[in-house]
């Protein structure tokens, strides 16, 4: 009975969790109390029962160490990230003994639900089984057939059939702003990027703020269409050249996972969620830099999982490392921060497999010689300016303004020169927005000095030793989305951008199917939204699902393997340091990899579990 009593009241808890704010307690005051009286009890009794039965038809087994740990970090990421979005600071879960209380039970009910997830998650993994799937219908069967046969094949066939769909609703190419301003830059159109920084060339206006490589990639294939036939034509030859390559690494992912004795049904799930989720093939249509690098960034990422598999104590070929070089390079040239995710990974990796440490680090050295030579020879050569410093300096610039916005007096009138030279003081009050690091970033002075960074900091520091409670809540206010799954910010590149139109630059515009472009514009808007489907496409989520694998990994003899997620930790840790709250954008890669890359770590989770239930 007590027992019973115990769980009855751990369902609570659970309810609670999903259907009280916090904020509504954040006001002690009779008004404020009463719109507790609004809560739809009614839901809370049903949820507590939902909760109840579930949870006496499945009791937790005993869950390792690492699991209870992540259960504890996910409630506090729920908690903390409600106080983010509803009060914008963590301090909301300390106001006053109602929100201390509240917190406290949610806190409860949320390690409660987590664990038993995480037992119910054991049971599914041993129950499952990585078999070939059958099907009745002849037509299927011959496809099935065909599949197992061809993997790579019949999947980058199926591939561009569908994606041929988008590719017709959005001929030739969606160009967001992004891609629009470096079309403008290749054709040296004045644009704000040139403002920001101090120019090389005064005849040249483009900068390296957006990848060159691409850039020229872009603009090549641009004039090719205009010479051959016109200037959308060109645009979709550069769609077709990604589609091309970015199709290919998506049915390389089925292949590779066919060569790793991954059965059909696995592979099926994988290819679907490609065809079915539009995130996958949308992206394909734009121009954005993020679709290649992310295609290459599996690629490199299948690559180290290669090596650990099957080449600690086998000897790489020098073709494999050529080929590893070129996958390296190329993503150095679509994204800059991808060779901090490189290094990171290849620094572990050497130390794992000393047999190919050598071949490795040759490999990571031409690598490195080759970005090199391109950003500090190549570029000055050509004339091109390079980037602002001020995009590495997202945090502490947004941490100023949040402590300029709440603290007016803090700073004197010396420390309020140094800021004022970077940062345009009288408004970074209100430019400050919690989201978005934009707005104060924009003011960044380009005559900024190394001397004028170092003052700025000690500046910075002074707030950090006085108030780091602003500065903790200036960073989770930019970075929260992140580890909260209920933050939701959605979006596609879908819409026209006319903006390469301007005085008849480019003659860009999309064809008649309106009602094609609206319908996929529409459906791609939903599925986020769908419970269980959307979880693919939820950023939290993922996040969490990064952890997860890990914590698996962890609790196998498998622990190598924990280097393959490397570059996706990477990925995450630059998103933490970004301009901007749940960018999808930025999280592609170690989003677009999870797929083929969980399929691949469950064998040996499955397989070689250790911990006893």
């Amino acid at each position: 009975m007590l027992a019973k009593v115990k769980l009855f009241i751990f369902s609570i808890c659970v309810g609670i969790c999903f259907l009280i704010k916090i904020d509504l307690v954040s006001d002690l005051s009779v008004l404020k109390i009463t719109t507790l009286y609004e809560t739809n009890f009614f839901a809370l009794s049903v949820f507590t029962g939902f909760a109840f039965y579930f949870f006496s038809k499945h009791p937790f087994h005993k869950i390792s160490k690492i699991k209870i740990f992540l259960s504890v970090l996910f409630s506090l990421f729920m908690l903390v990230g409600e106080g983010y979005a509803s009060y914008g600071s963590y301090k909301l879960l300390f106001l006053n003994i109602a929100t201390i209380l509240l917190s406290l039970v949610k806190f409860v009910g949320y390690i409660y639900l987590f664990i038993h997830l995480f037992s119910l998650l054991d049971d599914l993994i041993d129950k499952s089984k990585n078999k070939e799937l059958k099907f009745k219908n002849k037509y299927l069967s011959k496809y099935l057939e065909l599949f197992n046969k061809y993997p790579f094949k019949v999947s980058f066939v199926t591939i561009l059939i569908v994606l041929s769909i988008y590719m017709l609703a959005f001929y030739p190419i969606v160009l967001s702003p992004d891609p629009s301003f470096q079309i403008k830059m290749y054709f040296n159109e004045h644009t704000k990027y040139i403002d920001w920084v101090i120019q090389r060339d005064p005849e040249i206006f483009m900068t390296s703020h957006h990848p060159v490589f691409q850039t020229y990639m872009i603009g090549f294939c641009l004039s090719l269409g205009r010479f051959l036939v016109n200037d959308n034509f060109g645009l979709f030859l550069y769609t077709l050249i990604q589609s091309l390559i970015y199709s290919s690494v998506l049915a390389y992912t089925i292949k590779y996972m066919s060569n790793n004795g991954i059965k059909s049904k696995n592979r099926l799930i994988v290819l679907g969620m490609y065809l079915i989720i539009p995130m996958y093939l949308l992206y394909s249509m734009s121009a954005v830099k993020d679709t290649l690098y992310t295609a290459f960034m599996i690629l490199f990422i299948l690559k180290v999982f290669d090596i650990i598999k099957n080449y600690k104590e086998i000897n790489l070929s020098y073709k494999y490392i050529a080929v590893l070089y070129f996958i390296m390079l190329f993503i150095g040239l679509f994204r800059h921060n991808g060779v901090y995710v490189i290094a990171l990974t290849i620094f572990v990796l050497i130390f794992y497999t000393r047999k190919n440490a050598l071949k490795i680090l040759i490999s990571f050295f031409a690598f490195f010689v080759s970005i090199y030579a391109f950003d500090k020879v190549l570029i000055p050569y050509l004339g091109i300016s390079d980037g602002s410093a001020r995009e590495m300096l997202s945090v502490p610039f947004q941490q100023t303004a949040r402590l300029v916005s709440e603290k007016p007096d803090f700073y004197n009138e010396e420390d309020i020169k140094i800021i004022d030279y970077i940062l345009k003081y009288d408004t970074l009050a209100s430019r400050y927005n919690p989201d978005l690091a934009d707005p104060v970033k924009n003011e960044y002075n380009k005559n900024t000095t190394k001397e004028d960074l170092k003052d700025y900091f000690y500046v910075w520091f002074k707030g950090l030793k006085k108030h780091p409670d602003i500065y903790v809540d200036a960073t989770l206010n930019n970075t929260y989305g992140f580890f909260y799954p209920d933050k939701h910010n959605w979006y596609i590149y879908a819409r026209y951008d006319k903006r390469v139109t301007d005085n008849g630059l480019v003659d860009y515009h999309y064809n008649k199917l309106s009602f094609l472009r609206a319908f996929i514009d529409g459906y791609a808007n939903t599925v986020p939204y769908i419970p269980i489907i959307g979880a693919v496409s939820n950023i939290a989520l993922n996040t969490w699902a990064v952890l997860i694998l890990a914590a698996y990994l962890i609790n196998t003899k498998n622990k190598r393997f924990l280097i393959s997620l490397l570059p996706l930790f990477g990925s995450i840790l630059f998103c933490f340091i970004g301009p901007a709250n749940t960018y999808f954008r930025y999280t592609m890669p170690y989003i677009f990899a999870l797929p083929v890359l969980t399929v691949l770590l469950l064998e040996y989770i499955r397989g070689e579990k250790v911990e006893k239930k």
